[in-house]
């Protein structure tokens, strides 16, 4: 064949729509986006298996029609040239899953290591499951706006769920039959107000990121909607964790929409929907007699405190002000500087708090931090009592002897390894033992060793790094840039468990399917 010719039949290659493997693969996710947040049983009670279930059936369903569409050779010159070509992520996570497998082999708690069945199913078997849904999504799925469209419509019905049962309304029936004690910590179809938490996390940033980087009116003002959604989803889950990952998303995207007029407009307007949003849960509050459940701190404070009308004026003044700019520059791009000059104080911020959170943690623990001690002194009641089991979790990874050093007493063992000698303790202080750490990288050091954290560390970092590389120049790369980062930033708080975490997993498939699918695209012109 010709150049001339080669050159025409690549061009009408990259015009052709998805080829069915393509199609599978972004199926696949569009129903991890829909129908896995949504997928019950019996109501909440099997709530953690039959997401578990789902999410490992439909994976190997989709190994299976990969493997078919091979067998018969549908679009077979259009396969991808790249298929078994390792980046630096795809190492990582062959590293991690084969540390896991070892971990697991070698764990005093062989079953559970395997199974899962002692924490919360997330042994070696699910581990397994989660590299196999990295290797196809990564390997086929092809960008699409609707398909994370479908995420942001869907997390807002369910957010909205959860504002309802905030104030003790139930039209689905789905808290109902819990115990009426309990109800307080459960919510939507999620379950417990942290797994929650963390699935807006995830959420969130996709409404936020579509809101920003949309090109047209109709679809920014959509997403605000979404994302009002979904940030009233943030406030009722009523957790910590939440506001952290918010904060670590929002300052990425702020210094990401520093560099244009137009973007930092749409930055503002999105905050200014956020803030809004607290005072529909209000008018909610107001119509149902304030009957609602308890709302901690922050989330009290944004809904019924009105200094919040404060912040409300300056995001109106600031989003005016963006507007204006917007108008005068267009979509060009802010100098260099004003970015550098974001990014430093972003950081300048982050080093700050966590020099406080090292200094009254470590140095000086007698000064009284009134509520700021919840957020700067870990001691063994900081974080409802997460703080004993991350102090107790450091403890048993220094002096349970080398292998475990190395990699760990094998995948979600953490509840046998911390009763093992804590038990006791952990009865007589809160009357009840841990089986996680509440810290996603303090259990993987446990459970899988250093090797296993460091591998595990890597592919987030990586993945939120060569996204964060190609946003200049592909704005959807910045969707996966802030689920990773909020995802990860609030895990630091949050256990990992079949209900929320196969999201993290699945978005670094996306993150790796878009820089290879952008590579060889750009490559090629």
């Amino acid at each position: 064949m010709s150049k001339s010719k080669e050159k025409i039949s690549k061009e009408a290659g990259k015009s052709l729509g998805l080829t069915m493997h393509e199609k599978f693969a972004d199926a696949f996710v569009i129903s991890m986006f829909s129908i896995f947040p949504i997928y019950m049983t019996n109501k909440l009670f099997n709530v953690r298996s039959d997401r578990l279930h789902y999410f490992m059936v439909t994976t190997f369903i989709l190994l299976f029609f990969i493997v078919a569409t091979y067998i018969c050779g549908i679009d077979k010159e259009r396969w991808p040239k790249n298929l078994f070509k390792l980046s630096s992520t795809d190492w990582a996570f062959v590293s991690f899953t084969v540390v896991c497998l070892i971990s697991a082999c070698l764990s005093e708690y062989g079953e559970e290591a395997f199974t899962g069945s002692g924490g919360r199913d997330s042994g070696f078997y699910l581990m397994a499951v989660y590299f196999l849904c990295y290797l196809l999504v990564s390997r086929y799925f092809k960008y699409k706006e609707v398909v994370f469209t479908v995420f942001a419509v869907m997390s807002g019905v369910i957010c909205f769920i959860a504002l309802l049962h905030e104030f003790w309304i139930d039209p689905f029936k789905i808290v109902v039959d819990i115990k009426e004690y309990q109800q307080k910590d459960f919510i939507t179809t999620i379950g417990n107000i942290n797994m929650f938490s963390g699935f807006v996390c995830v959420s969130l940033p996709v409404s936020v990121s579509l809101a920003i980087i949309s090109k047209d009116r109709l679809s920014a003002i959509f997403y605000c909607i979404t994302t009002s959604l979904n940030f009233i989803g943030l406030v009722v889950a009523n957790s910590l964790s939440g506001y952290f990952g918010l904060v670590a998303f929002m300052a990425l995207m702020f210094v990401y929409c520093s560099g244009n007029a137009k973007r930092m407009f749409r930055f503002c307007l999105v905050l200014f929907t956020m803030l809004v949003s607290t005072k529909i849960i209000r008018l909610l509050g107001l119509m149902c007699h304030d009957n609602y459940k308890n709302l901690e701190d922050i989330s009290y404070f944004l809904v019924y405190d009105r200094k919040v009308f404060i912040f409300i004026g300056i995001s109106i003044m600031l989003t005016v002000g963006a507007y204006l700019l917007y108008s005068q520059k267009g979509e060009k791009h802010s100098p260099k500087w004003v970015q550098i000059t974001a990014s430093s104080f972003v950081a300048l911020v982050a080093t700050a708090v966590l020099f406080l959170f090292i200094y009254f943690s470590a140095i000086d623990k007698t000064t009284d931090l009134g509520k700021l001690s919840k957020i700067l002194r870990l001691n063994d009641q900081w974080g409802t009592h997460r703080g004993y089991a991350w102090i107790r979790g450091m403890e048993l990874f220094r002096t349970k002897g080398l292998k475990n050093i190395i990699v760990g007493s094998g995948p979600d063992t953490f509840g046998q390894l911390i009763k093992s000698v804590y038990r006791q303790d952990m009865l007589d202080r809160h009357g009840s033992v841990f089986d996680t750490a509440h810290n996603e990288f303090i259990n993987y050091l446990v459970t899988t060793g250093i090797l296993g954290f460091a591998s595990y560390t890597f592919i987030l970092i990586s993945s939120i790094v060569k996204s964060a590389k190609r946003c200049s120049k592909e704005p959807a790369f910045i969707i996966a840039v802030l689920a990773i980062t909020a995802y990860g930033s609030q895990s630091i708080f949050n256990l990992a468990t079949p209900i929320i975490t196969p999201y993290v997993f699945l978005f670094f498939a996306i993150a790796e399917a878009m820089t290879r699918r952008f590579d060889a695209e750009n490559s090629e012109s």
